[in-house]
This record gives C-alpha cells, sequence and structure tokens, in this order.
C-alpha cells in the first residue's frame, strides 16, 4: 500500500514536533554558562573588541554548549562553513548563526539565546559563501553599533582560510575595524571551573578504564587497531567518549610512533608499546599514556620507565599556586640531570578541556626546557604532565590550591604482560 502525499507530510511534522519537544540536555547548569559569558565579555573589553564572531567549535562549545559533527571546514567548495556564534560587549545575548536544518540540533544542544538561520540561495537551497558573508554583515548592522571594533579567531581552522578572508573583507568595507579576538576567546577559557573539572574527571575514570582492560586483554599476535579497539570499548562502557585526536596504541620507539596511527602490525613476542591515548566526556579531555612490555623487560627499559615515574612526584612535590613554571621547570631539569638523562629527560604539558577534532591541544603550554617564562601556577589550570626519557608516561594534573594533583588512578610504572601468548598481566 503507499502512503498519500498528505500521509507522509503528517508524519513529518508529527515527528519534527516530537524531536522540538525534546528536553535539552545540557551537561552544566544556566549559571556556569553565564559565567563563562560574564568572563569572555570581561577579555573582550579588556582587548577593545565590541564584537566577536566566535567561530571555534570547541570555543563555541565552550560558551553555550552548541555540538556538532560537522563544521564544513575542508570540505567541497560548494559547503563553506557557515556557523559561528555573535557576541556583543553591550549585552550578553548570544546569537548563533548556522544552517537552518541544524535548528533542531542547536535547540538539543545549545544554551545560546537567539537561532539565525541563513537562507541559502545555491543549489538544492545550500548556503553560498556570499550568503554567509551577507548575512553576517546584516546580522552586525541590526544589533551592534556601526563602525565597531570586530574580533575574530584567526587561530582557529573554522572557517577556512578562504571564508575568514571573505569575512573581513566584507565587514571592513561596511566600516568595521577587523582584529584576531583569539586571545579573549582561549584566556577566557584557561582557567577551569569546579563544574569543567568535575566533567575531566569523569573522563580520566574512563580513560583509565580502557588501559586497564587493555592490559587484561591484550596479547601477542593482536594488531596495533585490535588494541585500539579493545581500549576504545572500555571507554565506551565507561561511560566516556572518543577523543578529538586518534587515540594511538603503537609499539617501538615513542616519537615518531606516538604520533601516528594504529596500524594493522601485529604484536611480537617481546615488543614494548604506548597507550598514547585520550577519553572525553562533553568533549572535555583527559589523558594517559603508559608503556607495555611483552615479557621480561630489559633492564635500561625498566630503568628509564622508573627515572620517567619519578617526574611525577616532583611535580606534586614542587608545584604551588604562585609559583612561577619557570621555578617548576628548573626542579624536573635537575632531576633529569641527577638521573642521568639530561639530553632525553624532559617533562611539561598542554591545556586540556573542551576540545573538537581535528586536536585535543589547548592554548596554554608549559615545558621543562622554558628557562624564562614568566607564567605562574594558577588555581584552575588543566593540563596534561607529559614525562619522556625514550619512554613516556602521561597524566592528567589539576593545579589547585594544594598544588598539582595528578587525576589518573593507575599505576605509574612499566605495565608487563604475557609474553605467551595468552595476554593478561604478569
Amino acid at each position: 500500500m503507499t502512503s498519500s502525499q498528505s500521509e507522509l507530510d503528517a508524519y513529518i511534522r508529527g515527528q519534527e514536533k516530537r524531536l522540538a519537544e525534546r528536553t535539552p540536555q545540557l551537561p552544566f547548569e544556566p549559571a556556569e554558562y553565564a559565567r563563562r559569558m560574564t568572563e569572555l565579555r570581561s577579555r573582550m573589553a579588556r582587548q577593545g573588541i565590541d564584537i566577536l564572531i566566535l567561530s571555534s567549535p570547541d570555543g563555541m562549545c565552550w560558551l553555550h554548549g552548541y555540538d556538532a559533527r560537522w563544521y564544513r571546514s575542508h570540505s567541497s567548495t560548494r559547503f563553506p562553513p557557515t556557523q559561528c556564534t555573535i557576541v556583543h560587549l553591550d549585552h550578553d545575548r548570544a546569537y548563533l548563526i548556522e544552517t537552518p536544518e541544524h535548528e533542531q540540533l542547536a535547540h538539543l544542544t545549545s544554551h545560546a539565546t537567539t537561532f539565525r538561520g541563513v537562507p541559502g540561495t545555491g543549489i538544492g537551497g545550500e548556503i553560498t559563501l556570499e550568503d554567509f558573508v551577507s548575512f553576517l554583515a546584516e546580522e552586525l548592522a541590526a544589533h551592534g553599533r556601526p563602525n565597531a571594533t570586530v574580533g575574530v579567531e584567526r587561530w582557529s581552522s573554522v572557517p577556512n582560510p578562504a571564508v575568514q578572508t571573505a569575512v573581513e573583507a566584507t565587514l571592513t568595507s561596511h566600516g568595521y575595524r577587523m582584529v584576531d579576538g583569539t586571545a579573549a576567546v582561549r584566556a577566557a577559557r584557561r582557567l577551569k571551573s569546579a563544574a569543567e573539572i568535575a566533567v575531566i574527571e569523569r573522563a580520566q575514570a574512563a580513560c583509565d578504564t580502557g588501559i586497564r582492560e587493555l592490559r587484561r586483554r591484550v596479547r601477542v599476535g593482536m594488531t596495533e587497531l585490535e588494541a585500539w579497539s579493545v581500549y576504545m570499548s572500555a571507554v565506551i562502557a565507561a561511560g566516556g567518549e572518543p577523543s578529538a585526536m586518534h587515540e594511538t596504541i603503537a609499539a617501538g620507539a615513542p616519537m615518531p610512533m606516538l604520533h601516528g596511527s594504529s596500524s594493522r602490525r601485529p604484536f611480537r613476542h617481546g615488543d614494548h608499546f604506548h597507550t598514547d591515548v585520550a577519553a572525553a566526556v562533553h568533549r572535555y579531555h583527559a589523558r594517559a599514556t603508559r608503556p607495555f612490555h611483552f615479557g621480561e623487560p630489559p633492564r635500561e627499559l625498566a630503568a628509564l620507565a622508573r627515572i620517567v615515574a619519578g617526574a611525577h612526584d616532583v611535580l606534586t612535590a614542587t608545584a604551588r599556586p604562585g609559583l612561577p613554571f619557570r621555578t617548576l621547570n628548573r626542579a624536573l631539569r635537575e632531576y633529569y640531570a641527577d638521573a642521568g638523562v639530561t639530553a632525553d629527560g624532559w617533562a611539561g604539558g598542554y591545556e586540556l578541556g573542551v576540545s573538537f577534532p581535528p586536536d585535543w591541544v589547548g592554548e596554554f603550554c608549559w615545558s621543562s626546557t622554558d628557562r624564562e617564562t614568566d607564567e605562574v601556577i594558577e588555581n584552575g589550570l588543566v593540563t596534561n604532565f607529559e614525562s619522556c626519557a625514550f619512554v613516556a608516561m602521561v597524566d592528567t594534573v589539576v593545579f589547585d590550591d594544594d598544588g598539582a594533583r595528578l587525576l589518573s588512578s593507575l599505576p605509574r610504572e612499566l605495565l608487563i604482560v604475557g609474553d605467551d601468548g595468552r595476554g593478561g598481566t604478569r
């Protein structure tokens, strides 16, 4: 039996109504998003920005929760990136500009005050580049001041350079002064609230669960990708999500292998490998890396593992709020020198938080090799902590009133697994 057109139309409208009636599942309370808006506008004021065009997926998600999987950053020229959030210094309403077909997605994932769908004139009603930049100019004219200073995120991959160039040229022609607003956005996000740290802790628990399950099940003959599948299945079962970057499990020297992707290479007797992984909850990331070895490890490898593990103790013994990072860096350098790995020993980290593909690395970075930095340890800063001397161990660290708190509950040691083809620990 063939349904009539009216029946099909009625079914579609009914399904759309059901979706529109669903309650948004936002990970944070409205007060948390209000706090973020206040902080961002404060940063805008310090940099003299009247209007901010927030275009990075992670920036928009941080500000009001919007979460999608397609941002058109590297798509066909027929599909230019057409999403951004407009923030005004004069008021706290956030305008989310997107394709009209994503309005329900915005309703379900975003705390943004206003949704503006861009009308398209391209084939099939698609939005052209001209449609987007013209609509953006009209929105700014309708809701902003003339000749305002407009900040854009020039360090974001969204939009791509072609669209960013067109946006800036069009707005300049309308009398706006264009500046880079990346620093304002990233500075506002740098220190994490208690609510954000709680989510990162959940991500760390999922990450740790994945590594424990891999330790239980890994075996000689399993490929790196099969090991990755074991890890990811356990992460998801523990309430975590895939990270913004491939979670590498790879045999061989840490570099360059840990910057590659897991492959179909099988593990062999006597291999050592690393789980260089992360897990996310609500796009907030936590990290962990541990070295593994099939069977009894060489003495030298075991010694290096003890050295990189010991650097974590230096971190927790030294770090405290207000301490210059150069002091912590010096303590780590001296530790590696005393351990006899002056050339190869290194520690440091980068900011963790809400991230989207292709990267989980945040703005703030620190390194034991940096002797000149004026940065100080601040309460609420969250980074990974990488300790490396051929082998690598990575944790997530929260800097708070008590100093440095490592989130991972995994043992900081070389993890030995069975070398008899059956997996399991020894």
